[in-house]
């Protein structure tokens, strides 16, 4: 008998979030908080919760780049883990893109892999969001 394998799935997510904006002590952005929730496949309604780190280009004012780790929980509770990578949220449009990387989870996620463009609409005074990713994993 063989070992399963893993099988490359597509992967479509939405949903809507927050983002708690922290400050250092000289009260510049540092990073924030994620709470979200939405509908994914393989995950069906889900719940996220991360964080992310904040860093600055003086070459690009108007933009934030920001990187990061987060956990969506599936309808079941399996977990899916992410590495947010490759963020980008320029502040004259409110609009971030990225990418999800999966790094395994629990459940069917366990050995999870694959990643996940977004794009995110960011409301910059309130901190809410609408999110969409695409892309494939494999469990």
């Amino acid at each position: 008998m063989h070992p399963a394998r893993a099988v490359e799935h597509p992967f479509d997510l939405t949903g809507t979030g927050i983002v708690e904006v922290m400050t250092d002590d000289n009260v510049q952005l540092s990073g924030g908080d994620i709470n979200a929730s939405g509908i994914a496949t393989h995950l069906g309604k889900w719940t996220q919760i991360g964080n992310l780190v904040f860093t600055f280009d003086q070459s690009k004012p108007d933009i934030i780049f920001a990187s990061g780790d987060t956990t969506f929980t599936a309808a079941n509770g399996d977990t899916l883990e992410a590495e947010i990578k490759n963020s980008e949220l320029d502040t004259t449009t409110g609009i971030s893109t990225g990418q999800f990387v999966f790094i395994g989870g629990t459940g069917r996620f366990q050995q999870a892999q694959g990643s996940a463009n977004y794009t995110v609409n960011q409301d910059l005074d309130s901190g809410a969001f609408d999110v969409v990713a695409q892309g494939s994993i494999d469990y």
